[in-house]
């Protein structure tokens, strides 16, 4: 059988479980909110002065908000003015927007991707792992600053710096710690308060192991993902990129299920070729 052949017919294969599960993930659980209800919330909150961080003990509860203050900033003005279903409906497609853009867009691949059960239950439980993966590979394809965004959403993705200064990509890191340091002295000027709630409410974070199923505390993946991207960028080409995907989600701070579909971010860098998505954009650079 030709390679292209059984190729095919692999994918088909994984394309079928992807499309059931997918199924049932439309018919059986998204008739109900999912972790999208938080970041709706965090926003629905502030925006009618309510408190937005819960208390330290119940962090980890369902629809609990805990990201920085700029992203329920952000969300604000939206939750202002869109309902919480209409909302919902929005943030399901752009995961499934998310999910066809990682699977290059051919919708036979994105289904066979969904046949990685963490991606499935990423978007059963309809978190943010996905448009992590999406700020991986957009932050080496073309928009370097898209590691601070995911970084200030969900921290693990901000190694992306770490890995573009270690291939001395020192203007993409420059423009990027730019707009943070811009992002954060706005947000905290708008909010003082709002910035002590949020440290007040992961306080104490760092030796937690929370909703991992990995038994280890957040300080320790923090380390072990910090030195799996450092190896990386030593490394550079795919094979470092590779190395950067699996530290992002190493150092993802809730390591559930769901957290290992960062991990679909290793599907476009493989196909990008032994170079990898950061030599490809530099030669378009170059090139235009």
């Amino acid at each position: 059988m030709p390679p292209s052949r059984a190729r095919f017919l692999v994918v088909a294969v994984l394309a079928g479980l992807g499309g059931i599960l997918l199924a049932v993930i439309v018919a059986m659980f998204w008739r109900e909110a999912g972790d999208d209800l938080a970041y709706w919330l965090g926003g629905y909150h502030l925006a009618n002065g309510l408190p937005v961080y819960p208390d330290p003990s119940v962090a980890f509860e369902n629809f609990a908000f805990h990201y920085v203050p700029p992203v329920a900033q952000v969300l604000a003005p939206v939750a202002a003015v869109v309902a919480a279903v209409p909302f919902l409906i929005l943030f399901r497609a752009v995961l499934l927007l998310a999910l066809w853009d990682l699977a290059g867009r051919r919708m036979l691949d994105m289904l066979a991707m969904l046949a990685f059960v963490p991606l499935a239950y990423s978007l059963r439980v309809e978190n943010v792992e996905i448009l992590m993966a999406i700020a991986v590979v957009y932050g080496l394809a073309r928009w370097p600053w898209m590691f601070l965004i995911g970084g200030i959403v969900k921290v693990s993705p901000g190694l992306g710096l770490v890995y573009l200064a270690l291939q001395r990509r020192w203007r993409d890191v420059a423009v990027s710690a730019v707009l943070g340091v811009v992002i954060v002295v706005v947000s905290y000027v708008l909010a003082p308060d709002l910035w002590r709630d949020w440290l007040h409410a992961i306080g104490g974070r760092s030796d937690v192991i929370g909703n991992s199923i990995v038994p280890l505390p957040y300080s320790v993946r923090a380390i072990v993902g910090f030195a799996v991207t450092v190896i990386g960028g030593l490394l550079g080409r795919r094979r470092g990129e590779l190395l950067l995907v699996v530290g992002v989600t190493i150092a993802n701070p809730g390591l559930s299920l769901q957290g290992f579909a960062v991990l679909a971010a290793a599907v476009p860098v493989w196909r990008a070729g032994p170079d990898g998505l950061l030599a490809r954009h530099t030669r378009a650079v170059s090139a235009g």
